[in-house]
């Protein structure tokens, strides 16, 4: 492609960047050690996840007791709101997980506010 054929693409001169070459094993070396990293890094997230703890705290993610918590409900509210289509859960392997995201969305939507409920 030529310059004037990527202008009309929308690119900019400064929004290229050069094409760089590189032999077969740098190329191997970057990409193993771009795989060991990700690999390393889901063992961890497993390790985590077996050990119980919180899944990524990053994500928001709460498991059912964490819920209970946060909302003050009990587990039978909890299901029953996920059947009425009130909440939605998260399944990993045998376990349920909320978005704390979705959960305050949620309680936005309705007409009540979850203090109002107790």
């Amino acid at each position: 492609m030529s310059y004037t054929n990527a202008k009309s693409f929308g690119f900019e001169e400064n929004e290229r960047s050069p094409l760089v070459l590189i032999d077969i094993k740098t190329l191997k070396n970057l990409l193993a050690d771009i795989i060991e990293n990700a690999m390393i890094s889901l063992n961890n997230q497993g390790n985590n996840l077996i050990k119980g703890e919180n899944v990524n705290q990053e994500t928001g993610l709460m498991n059912m007791e964490e819920v209970i918590q946060f909302l003050k409900v009990s587990k039978v509210t909890i299901h029953n709101w996920k059947k009425k289509g009130i909440i939605t859960s998260h399944k990993m392997g045998r376990k349920l997980y909320f978005k704390r995201s979705e959960l305050l969305e949620a309680i936005k939507k309705q007409k009540y506010s979850i203090a109002s409920i107790h």
